[in-house]
């Protein structure tokens, strides 16, 4: 088939610190099919991480529901579909779609759903990990940073939520939250502590994250004395909306999470607190972000929430991020 023909589908990961990670495989599949049609296929909560892309067709957002699937079957008849995450669900979905070659990892028993099935590589960057798809296809991957644009409805949010809440510009952002699980993060009262230190840089510190993690943000509100300067935006963002707080940051403040990889996407400069998760697997891509991680004998641990004592969190101390975020923001 001609090459200007080939319709390529992309099953998107789910969380969206991966489907950043997945960026760089968009910009081969674009590099090396540069004139095929591309279509990401997301959920719906995802939406905004693609439009912020500029390297593909059209998204489509993921439905199970056999209506919107034989939808694609009938109207868009894609020639290949890529399955990034390995789950079954993703490949039967592929299946029932009508897309004729569908190519995958070998994992989670849907060898049958999958006409290549590549057998998973252990030990790889998460990055690494998509990009080894294209590898065993027989395909030179390039290395890409991951980057994204502001959205023009991302920088109206952020308008109307400075004009509300009278911050000025170049904040500091803190993300307390991870949608894993409490075991990936910084403990609230450290965060609090971090912000008394920051009160005489004269800056607003912003809370992003989403309702769930309103807790948190309270938490640390709560635990600083004459918090004025905070100001808890959790669950009053769309994901446009924290993408162009993000990028108009003089430093984020975050744990590691989707957030995070979002950051660095956005260029902007960050310090990310690793403790259960081992950064090699997972930590952004670029030169934006400075990591702090003390190894412990209990980590790498994929617990959600800590069984023990969160020693690994509790290993960062104020003093060292503080130092670290003061040298690393852009304060201009």
């Amino acid at each position: 088939m001609a090459e200007e023909k080939i319709r390529i589908l992309i099953r998107s990961p789910n969380w969206l610190g991966d489907a950043i990670m997945a960026l760089p495989f968009l910009e081969n599949v674009r590099l090396l099919y540069p004139n095929a049609y591309i279509a990401i296929w997301c959920k719906s909560y995802l939406v905004d991480i693609f439009k912020a892309y500029a390297g593909i067709d059209e998204i489509i957002i993921y439905s199970k529901r056999l209506k919107d699937l034989w939808n694609i079957r009938l109207r868009r008849r894609f020639n290949m579909c890529f399955l990034l995450p390995n789950s079954f669900s993703s490949a039967f979905s592929a299946l029932l779609s009508g897309v004729p070659e569908r190519i995958g990892y070998l994992i989670d028993g849907r060898r049958i759903l999958l006409t290549k099935g590549v057998k998973p590589k252990t030990g790889l960057h998460q990055v690494d990990y998509y990009l080894n798809l294209l590898s065993n296809l027989g395909l030179k991957p390039r290395n890409f940073t991951p980057t994204l644009n502001i959205l023009p409805e991302g920088n109206i949010e952020k308008e109307k939520l400075k004009r509300r809440f009278k911050w000025k510009d170049a904040p500091i952002v803190f993300i307390p939250g991870a949608s894993y699980g409490s075991a990936k993060c910084w403990p609230a009262e450290r965060f609090a502590k971090l912000a008394e230190k920051f009160k005489g840089i004269g800056r607003a510190i912003l809370i992003l994250g989403n309702i769930q993690e309103r807790s948190i943000a309270q938490k640390i509100v709560q635990s600083v004395s004459n918090a004025s300067y905070i100001i808890d935006l959790t669950g009053l963002t769309s994901l446009a909306g924290a993408m162009a707080i993000i990028k108009n940051a003089s430093i984020v403040i975050t744990n590691d999470s989707g957030l995070m990889h979002l950051t660095a996407a956005l260029g902007c400069p960050q310090i990310a607190i690793f403790g259960p998760t081992n950064p090699k697997r997972t930590c952004p891509y670029g030169n934006t972000t400075e990591i702090i991680y003390h190894p412990v004998p209990c980590a790498p641990c994929k617990y959600r929430i800590c069984p023990k004592d969160h020693t690994c969190m509790k290993a960062v101390k104020v003093e060292e991020v503080y130092e670290k975020a003061i040298n690393k923001a852009v304060l201009c």
